[in-house]
């Protein structure tokens, strides 16, 4: 099932681990969970949302179709780490496993 219009954005979340669910594709790191999602005029949002015992987080960034596998491994990793900081390490340590070098 393809959720993006344009094959090769379909195949930029796959290769970072993201999975159709319903009419998104969700990458789940930590306890921060991505969902991916076409949007008309925003390109590409991102929905980041993290339910911990005692707090709940859950906001919306956006970004072009025309980014790199690893701008977007970049922009994931930013907004992990500001606000979901002890969560950072783990998502580093999941793009160094993908092969992706963050921020050269």
């Amino acid at each position: 099932m393809k959720i993006f219009s344009a094959p090769s954005t379909d195949e930029k979340y796959r290769h970072l681990g993201f999975s159709p669910v319903d009419l998104a594709m969700k990458l789940k790191i930590g306890n921060v969970s991505i969902l991916a999602v076409e949007h008309p005029i925003k390109g590409v949002v991102l929905i980041f949302e993290c339910i911990a015992p005692r707090t709940m987080c859950q906001y919306e960034t956006s970004l072009p179709e025309v980014c790199s596998v690893e701008q977007i491994a970049g922009l994931i990793y930013v907004n992990i780490a500001l606000n979901f900081s002890d969560t950072a390490e783990t998502c580093k340590a999941y793009f160094q496993d993908l092969g992706l070098s963050l921020f050269q």
